[in-house]
């Protein structure tokens, strides 16, 4: 009978084993089915435009970039103007001249995928900011403009902005030009991997490493506004030292 009861308990351990193994089992498969699937990307930005079309699109970009960056005195640092075709007009596109000869074309660009923007200051007749232009947030404000553009607004490739004169002159000369090929890298990942300060900074308030980041970016995209042929709008490399 003693012996009778220990097999009995020997099956008992080993019942109470396997219950424990197959636990263990269906545990372990509810962890691996729990964990599996991709996880979803992170989104782009934490604000994106709401509006269907191309255009209301390009328009409510401008709007939110226009009123994120400030002056010291809290003034917004610019109005940004819409232009091209999301403006209506007769736009036909953008030339880019060569820089030794502004009669040869390099490159153009059409104008069905071209958004042009105009950074204009508080002065309405000439766009200038009176309080003066920070150069660097205000190619960081370009460089933003045109990273929501073409992350939001497709199917636009290419982005034109004007920037505000300097202080004296009377009409608008330096721009930037961004092609969608020019900023590939920076629209694989989030916005703030690129600009990491959430919030723009004020003029002389950037970090050091983003201020990196818009320089390299930016420097190599800058060129003079020439004039308006047959309503295309013509730019040119910078002459040395004669730069935005």
């Amino acid at each position: 009978m003693a012996r009778g009861l220990a097999t009995r308990g020997r099956f008992a351990v080993a019942y109470l084993l396997l219950g424990a193994a197959v636990g263990v089992s269906v545990g372990g498969l509810i962890v691996l089915v729990q964990r599996s699937g991709p996880q979803p990307a992170p989104p782009w930005s934490s604000w994106q435009p709401a509006a269907g079309s191309t255009d209301s699109r390009v328009l409510e970009i401008a709007q939110h970039i226009g009123s994120s960056y400030r002056l010291p005195s809290g003034d917004p640092l610019v109005a940004i103007k819409v232009g091209g075709a999301q403006n209506g007009n007769d736009f036909a596109g953008v030339a880019i001249v060569k820089k030794d000869n502004p009669r040869a074309l390099d490159k153009s660009f059409d104008p069905e995928n071209t958004a042009v923007f105009i950074l204009c200051g508080d002065n309405p007749s000439t766009c200038v900011i009176s309080q003066g232009a920070p150069k660097t947030v205000l190619r960081r404000e370009a460089l933003e403009l045109a990273l929501y553009t073409m992350e939001y607004a497709q199917p636009i490739d290419n982005v034109l902005i004007f920037f505000p004169p300097a202080k004296g002159q009377k009409k608008l000369s330096a721009t930037a030009f961004f092609s969608r090929e020019d900023l590939s890298s920076s629209l694989k990942h989030p916005l703030r991997r690129t600009l990491s300060q959430s919030t723009p900074p004020l003029p002389g308030r950037i970090v050091p490493s983003e201020q990196k980041t818009v320089n390299d970016l930016t420097a190599s995209r800058l060129y003079e506004y020439l004039g308006i042929t047959q309503n295309v709008i013509v730019i040119q490399p910078p002459s040395s030292g004669n730069s935005a």
